[in-house]
């Protein structure tokens, strides 16, 4: 039984030295808004043209999957993909400009919140997550059609 128990020690510590590892291999680095790819430099004109970048922070973990986050004086925090695709939006508990989001999410949301605004959007494989200014949590698919309130 002793025998067994150091076993599984030393197979978990070599677990957290693998992870500890490969965490290491990630790297943040502040970068300028003209080093995001085309795709978020125009996302970013065309919904956040009255906003200042403060900062753009390149993350690239394990030398394959690199994405951006840019925060903005206002607190606005947009995380996007490697390939300039937004991923999610965080206003911080402020309203967010609904250009860029599914008009049939919008509507709904001031159909039925008519005092709240979206303050945080994250985009997924197969939905949305929609947080309210209320703190409230929707999901919506990809089409916008609502699926649920979050608990």
């Amino acid at each position: 039984m002793m025998k067994n128990y150091f076993k599984n020690l030393k197979t978990l510590i070599l677990i957290g030295f693998l992870f500890t590892g490969l965490s290491l291999n990630a790297q943040k680095t502040s970068v300028t808004q003209n080093d995001l790819p085309k795709t978020a430099q125009e996302f970013i004109a065309k919904n956040f043209n009255n906003q200042k970048v403060s900062s753009v922070i390149k993350d690239v973990e394990f030398k394959i999957k690199t994405e951006y986050e840019v925060y903005f004086e206002n607190r606005i925090k947009i995380e996007f993909d490697s390939d300039g695709n937004w991923k999610e939006v965080d206003g911080n508990g402020t309203s967010l400009p609904t250009g860029f989001i599914n008009p049939a999410i919008v509507n709904y949301v001031n159909q039925n919140f008519p005092n709240e605004k979206i303050a945080q959007i994250e985009k997924h494989r197969s939905k949305y997550e929609v947080e309210l200014t209320n703190g409230l949590d929707l999901e919506f698919s990809l089409k916008g059609d609502f699926l649920r309130i979050d608990d």
